[in-house]
This record gives structure tokens, C-alpha cells and sequence, in this order.
């Protein structure tokens, strides 16, 4: 692979997707931690390790000396989970949606209950998890629990309980498609209460095709450095980040600018990935990038320059950065009007902190050869901000934009107005759709109408801008044709008003898509207030007022009616455990499930 750099020496930069290196053998988590007292550990992993081939590591977040393992394996529509913490009192692990608390399916054990797990959820509020109707998770077992200072627990589910108090776990294997988000968090108590520090959080692939550490940095870092040819960095020169509370920067690099290593007389290349580049001082006061092809770094800010840019690639905190797939890129710099990749930065600095100097930017990767299919990217929405400095009302609402049956038969035509036009009439295959708000959006939907009826919906359930400012939705390819008119529905609570700082709001859908789309060389985009070119591709909005949090429409976290699952304790078929001196755990029945729900009310706080 032949690597050109704009930035030669990254410094105390972070390549996301490097986080981790590849580790084989799990003994060799928990590093810092002396061998004998990783004894119980070993032990069981020794013991263990042929159960579940592949894991991952959590650390946490202000402590990389700590945090939880994970083991998993999947047995037809079983999955087996394992986790193991430093800890003598309890434990939590939990299936995000957006890779915090609010939105999570979690699971409970507590040492002085050692026969029990508690399946339990949260939905809006960090501090109250709830306790699940139907007890869904099993415990399998639980070992070392308190000896040493070591808890591993073992636990099975259906991959997908139908109960709207769980968590499905969606396939995950195609690395455009979201990862699964995993929480944890762990505690000295006797139950569970606040965890404080001790508390982590990953992205792995549950289904992954190859086994030992299965982290999403993982995934996609191995999956670039294969595919790729090579890979150049756009990264800032020390910018200075104002002292203000928001601030849009452009970071903008021509063809001629990068200098890259490709072939004699070769003038493009065809991106198949990228990942971003956070400088560790600065980090927290990045809110997104947005990257573009451009005609050049003018800076132009005229309405055909802004119509005619191509999008390739969005991020927040929270993404890892994104794969295509190998018969899918991004062609760059292969015409006049896109000789140049803009990176535009939003920097988020609400103390107004000054000389703080940023270097952030993206790893681009790249193919000499160019792809079967061109990548697109799809807004919807509300993309140019024409909404800027509306009022938001208080209590809750909805802001829908619907884009018309007219807009993709325009950019993807019948078959006899495409051979008018000597262009492609099949339709396009949705990759990914990512759905973006800011703090006071709950919940986002993206639907896709054919004939009428909705086909397919892309939906965040509990919007949690901390954790992922863009939310990458769990779902298999699809595709959309022509005539089919897309609806993106933004809720908000107490919402302030559209604009462009972290505080406002926005309610945009990216869809990244194949094989490209565009009319009269401007490629397919269909936001609100769009000037009427012909093709239907403005969006219309409808607003609405909900009188209470169940007008959201939410699904998950609804009370469910039947319980098919395996009950959390067999009490029939497993032997009492042992009492531990440690734990001063003794047998407990299902009723003290019942007794230790104030308790566990109080369990994980993200």
C-alpha cells in the first residue's frame, strides 16, 4: 500500500480506527493488572475461551487501565454473553441504541443475588432503569464472583425477543451497516447504586466472520488496509479554534495540493473509506465534519457552486469512520467541477476556551481502479438550513419533510425517459442512512412511501445527541424506485430554534446510496425550500404539536402483552449455588427479583 501524507507527523493525534491493536488471546486484556491477580480471570478464560470465540475490550473512558471484556457467540438464534469486570458487587451490561444509557436494553446481576439477572430498560431518563415485563436474559453462570476482586458473568438470549422492552440484535457483518453498541458499568455495593468512573462503552460486530477481538475499530481499520491502495491525510495545521461558541471552518485540499502516489498520467481516484483523525487536546470540541467534492477551494458561496458540491462523507462523535462496499467508491477529482476535497469543521466551544490549537482532520483511503458503482449521498430534510433562526415551541413537536414521488422519478427515470436521456433506469440501493439533530431532539424516523404505504423506516426511538450526534440506523440494504417519496420526521422537546450552533437545532437524513444519481450534473438531493428547477425535488413541511411523550410513537420500551422467552430462573432445573463468605450470598428465589427493583432503579447512569 503506498501511504501519502498531507500531515507527515500525526504527533499526539488519534486514528479512531487504531485505538486498539488486534489482540489474539483475551488473557492479555486487563494489562496492568499484576498476573496473580488476574488468576480467576485467566482461569476462566482458559477454561471458557472454546465457548466464545470472539470478544472485545471496553475501556474506560478517563482510565485505560480498566474496563470490561466481552465474549459472545452466536448459536443459531441464541446469543451467549460473557462479561468480566474488576469488581466485587455487581454488574451491568446493555445493548444501546446510540451508545449511552437513555435507549439501552440491560441486563443486572448482583452478587449477593447470584441466582438472579434482571432484564431491565431505560428509555428517557439516565437514572431510572426499569425493570423489563418479560425477563428475557438467562444467566448461565457466574463465576469468581467476588473472589479477588473479579466478577464474570454468563448469560443467553433470542438474538430478537420480539418484545419491545429488548433490544433486537440486528446483523451486523457488513461494515456500512451499524455496529452494535455495547455499555457496561460495575460497582463495589452490595447493590446496585451509582458506578461513578466504572463505566465503558464499544462498538463491535456481534456477527463477524472471523474470530478473537472483534472491535469496529478493528473491523474497519483491517478491511481499509486490504482493499485499499493507499490513503491520504487532510488534517488541520495547528489551527487556532476561536474563542467562541460556534465556529465553521473550511479545510480545503485541491488534487494538485495532495501529492499523490498514483500511477504515471493518472488523474483521480476512487475512495472506498475513510476514518477520522481527532487531536486529543481539541477532540471535545469537534462537533462534525462534513466532507465534499468540490470545483475548487475558492470558497465560493454561490448558490450553483453549493448546488453542484457532492457530498462524500459526514461524521460526529460516536463514528469510527465507514467502509463501502468492494464494488462501491467514491470517484474524486475525476471531473473539473470536483478538483478538490473540502472538509467542513464544526468546532463547539461553549466556555469560549482560548490557544487551543486543533489537528484534526480524516484518513482518506483509496483504489487506483475505479468501482462497478459510484457512491452517492442523498440529504433530506432540512440540509440548507432554511429554517435558520425559526423558533422551535415548547413542550413537544414534530417538524416532517416529505420529498415527493416526483423528485426520484427525476433522478431515477423510466425506462423510456431514460433512453432519452442515455442514463440508467434501475433503481438504487440504500447502504446507510445516517439521521442528525441536536440536544433537544427524542426522536428522529426516516420513512421511505411506495404506492402509498410506508416501505421502510429508519428509526432512533430515544435520540441521544451526547453519545452520537449522527446516528447511523441498524438495518439491511434496500431499494428505492422511482416514484418513491421519502418522509423525515424530527421531534423535539422544549426545542429552541434552527441554526447552526450545538445549542439550535437541525433535522437532516444523509443516505449514502449506489450507483450515483444526478441531473444536469447536480447530484440528487431533495431538501426543504429548494427553488423550483423542474425536478420536484423540494421538500414539503408539516408541523405538529404532541400533547404527551406516547403521541411520539415510540416502540421501544412498550409494555408487552406476552412473554415467550425462557424465564431468568429455572428454579425446577439448577441446583442452589454455594454460599460465598465473600458476597454473603445465599439460594434466592425469583420473588427477590421483586424485592431488589428500588434498587436497581438506580442502577447505570451513562
Amino acid at each position: 500500500m503506498n501511504h501519502s501524507f498531507y500531515h507527515s507527523a500525526l504527533g499526539t493525534l488519534i486514528l479512531l480506527s487504531s485505538f486498539t491493536c488486534a489482540i489474539a488471546d483475551a488473557t492479555d486484556y486487563f494489562s496492568s493488572v499484576a498476573t496473580d491477580e488476574k488468576l480467576e480471570y485467566t482461569k476462566w478464560v482458559n477454561a471458557r475461551s472454546s465457548a466464545y470465540p470472539r470478544h472485545a475490550y471496553m475501556s474506560q473512558e478517563d482510565n485505560k487501565d480498566d474496563g470490561a471484556a466481552i465474549f459472545w457467540n452466536v448459536d443459531g438464534d441464541m446469543i451467549n454473553i460473557g462479561i468480566a469486570v474488576r469488581a466485587e458487587g455487581w454488574v451491568g451490561l446493555g445493548i444501546s441504541e446510540a451508545g449511552g444509557m437513555i435507549g439501552s436494553d440491560i441486563a443486572l446481576f448482583q452478587a449477593s443475588n447470584p441466582s438472579t439477572i434482571v432484564d431491565a430498560h431505560v428509555v428517557g431518563d439516565r437514572s431510572m432503569p426499569v425493570m423489563d415485563d418479560c425477563q428475557d436474559w438467562r444467566l448461565e453462570a457466574a463465576t469468581a464472583v467476588g473472589e479477588d476482586g473479579w466478577m464474570i458473568v454468563e448469560m443467553s438470549r433470542l438474538i430478537n425477543t420480539e418484545d419491545y422492552q429488548d433490544r433486537a440484535i440486528m446483523t451486523d457483518i457488513d461494515l456500512w451497516a451499524a455496529p452494535t453498541r455495547i455499555i457496561a458499568a460495575w460497582g463495589d455495593d452490595d447493590s446496585v447504586s451509582y458506578h461513578g468512573a466504572k463505566r465503558a462503552r464499544g462498538s463491535v460486530r456481534i456477527f463477524a466472520n472471523y474470530t478473537g477481538e472483534v472491535t469496529e475499530s478493528r473491523a474497519l481499520l483491517d478491511a481499509l488496509e486490504v482493499e485499499s491502495d493507499g490513503f491520504f491525510d487532510v488534517v488541520q495545521d495547528e489551527y487556532d479554534i476561536p474563542a467562541s461558541e460556534t465556529t465553521y471552518h473550511s479545510l480545503c485540499k485541491t488534487f494538485g495540493e495532495l501529492n499523490l502516489e498514483i500511477p504515471q498520467g493518472q488523474s483521480m481516484v476512487t475512495m472506498i473509506g475513510a476514518v477520522p483523525i481527532l487531536d486529543e487536546d481539541t477532540a471535545k470540541l469537534i462537533h462534525h465534519f462534513t466532507v465534499s467534492l468540490t470545483k475548487d477551494c475558492s470558497g465560493s458561496d454561490s448558490f450553483d457552486s453549493i448546488r453542484s458540491q457532492s457530498m462524500i462523507y459526514a461524521w460526529a462523535p460516536g463514528d469510527e469512520g465507514m467502509v463501502l462496499p468492494n464494488n462501491v467508491g467514491f470517484p474524486m477529482f475525476h471531473n473539473e467541477n470536483y478538483q478538490a476535497v473540502d472538509i467542513e469543521i464544526h468546532y463547539h466551544n461553549p466556555f469560549l476556551i482560548s490557544g487551543m490549537k486543533d489537528s484534526s482532520g480524516i484518513r482518506f483511503y483509496y483504489t487506483n481502479d475505479e468501482r462497478t458503482h459510484q457512491a452517492g449521498t442523498l440529504l433530506l430534510g432540512d440540509p440548507w438550513m432554511m429554517l435558520y433562526d425559526t423558533q422551535i415551541n415548547d413542550g413537544l413537536t414534530k417538524y416532517s419533510f416529505t420529498c415527493p414521488g416526483e423528485c426520484s422519478s427525476a433522478f431515477i427515470p423510466q425506462e423510456s425517459i431514460a433512453q432519452e436521456r442515455n442514463v440508467g433506469s434501475q433503481g438504487v440501493t440504500i447502504l446507510s442512512e445516517i439521521l442528525h439533530m441536536h440536544k433537544t431532539g427524542v426522536r428522529m424516523t426516516n420513512e421511505v412511501i411506495r404506492d402509498g404505504e410506508v416501505f421502510h423506516k429508519a428509526v432512533v426511538d430515544v435520540y441521544d445527541f451526547d453519545q452520537q450526534g449522527g446516528f447511523l440506523t441498524p438495518q439491511e440494504t434496500y431499494e428505492v424506485l422511482p416514484g418513491d417519496s421519502f418522509r423525515t420526521t424530527c421531534y423535539y422537546k422544549d426545542g429552541s430554534k434552527f441554526g447552526l450552533s450545538s445549542e439550535d437545532e437541525m433535522c437532516i437524513t444523509f443516505i449514502t446510496y449506489y450507483p450515483a444519481k444526478d441531473l444536469l450534473g447536480m447530484p440528487w438531493v431533495c431538501p426543504y425550500g429548494a427553488p423550483d428547477d423542474g425536478s420536484g425535488c423540494s421538500a414539503e413541511l408539516e408541523l405538529g404539536h404532541l400533547n404527551s411523550v406516547d403521541d411520539l410513537g415510540r416502540s421501544f420500551g412498550a409494555s408487552s402483552s406476552e412473554c415467550n422467552a425462557t424465564p431468568t430462573v429455572d428454579i425446577s432445573t439448577r441446583d442452589p449455588p454455594e454460599k460465598s463468605e465473600k458476597s454473603g450470598a445465599a439460594w434466592f428465589g425469583v420473588s427477590v427479583v421483586l424485592q431488589t427493583v428500588s434498587a436497581l432503579m438506580f442502577a447505570i447512569r451513562a
